[in-house]
């Protein structure tokens, strides 16, 4: 998040989240004195939230993964799936580990040939080994501290290893 925006309220940013993602017809400078009036914004604030503007067109991102909260926002792109502007860092995907989860409970996330993440009765997030040949064994599981994470990626993974088990999960029994 910009600094000049740490500030702001919850609410504030709701609001200004709002105004990004929703006000395609009004000109930079309509938003700019809303922002100013109705929000209550400095000029600075203002300016580094219409900064912004540009990444929201077209765009419907993931609670708290837009570009207002994120240096690298996440979004839903139809055609293919979660996407995201630049490099996640550790947070992001383990929240979007929890996300794809939370939507198919009692299911594993295919992590790569070897490994998997679920939920357990707690709803906490955990690795453990897959076997292919044989999916529904049960491993001892992991917390993902464990897990090294660098660069965009889990150890042993490439960036777009990493990336692709977001962009098509897939969702085993």
């Amino acid at each position: 998040m910009n600094p000049l925006l740490h500030s702001l309220s919850a609410t504030t940013l709701d609001n200004l989240e709002d105004q990004l993602a929703n006000s395609d017809e009004a000109s930079d400078e309509e938003l700019f004195d809303f922002l100013l009036e109705e929000l209550d914004l400095s000029a600075e604030q203002a300016e580094a939230a219409i900064a912004l503007r540009g990444l929201y067109m077209g765009r419907t991102f993931l609670s708290g993964q837009s570009p207002l909260y994120q240096d690298t926002p996440v979004y839903v792109d139809p055609a293919s799936g979660l996407s995201f502007i630049g490099q996640l860092a550790k947070q992001q995907v383990l929240e979007i580990y929890l996300m794809l989860l939370r939507s198919h409970p009692g299911k594993r996330l295919k992590l790569d040939v070897h490994n998997c993440a679920g939920l357990n009765s707690a709803g906490q997030l955990y690795w453990a080994p897959y076997d292919t040949a044989n999916p529904g064994a049960i491993y001892e599981v992991y917390s993902f501290d464990h897990r090294q994470f660098a660069d965009g990626h889990w150890e042993g993974e490439t960036p777009e290893q990493t990336s692709a088990t977001i962009q098509r999960p897939v969702i085993l029994d």
